[in-house]
């Protein structure tokens, strides 16, 4: 037999097991949840372009990085609707929240999410204050010590107003089909470029026959307090997990120089800690939401209001290193690594599977991913 002969003899080979394989796939019923067929499994790609340009495997089953998940139709029932009353002066004319409202409601959840810890992890952050600085030219929360080694928690104006409004645009979206929650972001974007400070939504911008309707009213709760539930959550992890090496159930005190401490903390551009630990934050903190979130009796949390703002963050992080006001970005991984994080140990929450107890106190660089990166993290 000629070499041409045993080419071509080996190219018909191929072609027939080929075409046998395809009639075996379309011989197979097609999926139940999908009603179109889909291409097979050999022709998905085998790698993606992960966060700083590192080519990285794709793992089947996981959420793929720098993808952001498709915003969630809100849910009919119960589970998107916080039937709470609203306290006395919870809001403005037009309808949005006022700052003294975002505070306390802040407090509120800061003290459902450490009601709902690991009673080791509760014990820890059981006495530290959630403080607020009254500043609205820097979006950020978080965690650390006074000189005198007491722990604190803080949050600025800024964060909780910026979260406020994306909660109205987005309640207003779903109930007039509106694009508010994209306008906004724009907006806001544009601020912050210009150094300008951090606003609501502009006036005029919800329509005035929707300002006060009840189901919007509850549903910009429910985002406001999935959202920011996620970034407390996110800072109280990095107490009792051992980031910042002062939670042991003694709160910062009022003296000036703890007063001097919180100002600081929300104007220093260097990050308090490396990203394997930040990584580590995000897992325990979805993980806190969703834990507090299923023993809710009304308003259910979801990971939903953490996607929202990696995906609201990840906008603003085209101005990274441009404009000193928006510290939190500076200070925190990019939202394209943090949202798979988020959107993994969800997946996994519902699974039953809980995050692994990892160099708690030692900086150790570990991943907070059930399986090893093919990748250094930054800050290893």
């Amino acid at each position: 037999m000629t070499h041409l002969t045993r080419s071509v003899l080996a190219l018909a080979l191929l072609f027939a097991s080929c075409r046998r394989r395809e009639e075996t796939a379309s011989s197979d019923p097609a999926p139940t949840m999908v009603p179109t067929a889909t291409a097979p499994a050999t022709s998905s790609p085998t790698t993606q372009t992960g966060p700083f340009g590192i080519r990285i495997p794709v793992i089947p089953g996981l959420p793929t990085f720098g993808t952001p998940a498709p915003a969630a139709a809100p849910a009919q029932g119960a589970s998107n609707i916080e039937t709470a009353p609203f306290p006395p002066g919870a809001f403005e004319p037009d309808g949005s929240f006022t700052l003294p409202f975002l505070e306390q409601e802040a407090q509120y959840l800061i003290s459902t999410l450490s009601a709902n810890l690991e009673p080791n992890h509760r014990s820890r952050v059981a006495n530290i204050p959630l403080n607020f600085v009254n500043t609205l030219t820097e979006v950020n929360a978080a965690a650390g010590c006074t000189r005198g080694g007491r722990a604190f928690m803080v949050a600025t104006a800024a964060i909780l107003v910026l979260h406020g409004a994306t909660a109205e645009a987005r309640a207003v979206d779903e109930g007039a089909s509106t694009h508010l929650l994209q306008d906004y972001t724009e907006r806001t974007v544009r601020l912050i470029n210009q150094e300008q400070v951090v606003r609501g939504l502009p006036d005029g911008a919800v329509p005035s026959a929707m300002a006060f309707n009840p189901r919007k009213l509850a549903r910009q709760r429910y985002l406001f307090d999935e959202q920011i539930a996620f970034i407390l959550g996110h800072e109280l992890a990095h107490h009792y997990r051992g980031h910042t090496g002062c939670a042991n159930g003694a709160p910062a005190t009022a003296q000036q120089g703890d007063l001097e401490d919180l100002e600081r903390s929300v104007s220093n551009l260097a990050p308090l800690f490396n990203q394997p630990l930040e990584m580590e934050a995000d897992t325990w903190g979805t993980v806190n939401v969703l834990d507090t979130g299923s023993r809710r009796t009304t308003g259910r949390w979801t990971e939903e209001g953490a996607v929202m703002s990696m995906d609201f963050f990840e906008r603003l992080e085209g101005l990274r290193g441009n404009s000193p006001l928006l510290f939190f970005v500076h200070s925190h991984p990019p939202a394209a690594l943090r949202r798979p994080i988020i959107q993994l140990w969800s997946s996994q929450w519902r699974n039953g599977v809980r995050p692994p107890a990892i160099g708690v106190g030692q900086g150790t660089g570990s991943s907070p991913l059930p399986f090893p990166l093919p990748f250094p993290l930054p800050g290893q």
